[in-house]
């Protein structure tokens, strides 16, 4: 064999090797799933027995990434949702998700309806008049589908989770 007969082979073989290595690299780095930062906040500080908390989820999710809304109009999409595993005492009084906008996905015939980059959710939640002083804590879960202009990934779930304090109706503040 001549050395172009013994050399080509392998040759061949490290450049499809090297070939593959780099599209395995940029497909990786193409579908990594974003992620959404998740912030919990309580309107108010101290709260008693018989009243009304408002809970908020601030998501700020990367540039040019967004989520499909509540109310997706493709039934393929996974909407947006947010749960609460209320504590004895706490009962939902609604939650409230923020406007949607249409969104082209290159591919699809009609436009996603999405939440952009930043958006609030707000919950309001009814505290018993039974309820007993203290620290509360009010876990959750945030679902989401995030898709940039071409794509859209794996839904992610993220535990999330609200501290409120309840004093007694009789406390009253300094």
């Amino acid at each position: 064999m001549n050395f172009f007969g013994q050399r080509l082979p392998m040759l061949a073989c490290l450049l499809l090797m090297s070939v593959l290595a780099s599209t395995s690299t940029s497909a990786s780095a193409q579908f990594r799933q974003p992620s959404a930062q998740l912030t919990t906040t309580v309107v108010e500080e101290i709260f008693r027995a018989g009243d009304t908390a408002t809970l908020k989820l601030e998501v700020q999710l990367p540039e040019d990434i967004h989520v499909q809304s509540d109310k997706p109009r493709d039934p393929y999409v996974i909407p947006t949702l947010l749960t609460l595993a209320l504590p004895d005492g706490l009962t939902m009084g609604g939650i409230t998700y923020p406007e949607s906008t249409d969104f082209q996905l290159v591919g699809w015939e009609e436009p996603l309806l999405v939440f952009e980059h930043e958006f609030t959710i707000e919950v309001l939640l009814n505290l018993d008049v039974s309820l007993p002083t203290g620290e509360i804590v009010i876990p959750g879960s945030f679902l989401y589908q995030a898709c940039d202009d071409q794509v859209c990934f794996a839904p992610a779930t993220e535990a999330i989770e609200w501290s409120i304090r309840t004093e007694s109706p009789t406390t009253t503040p300094l």
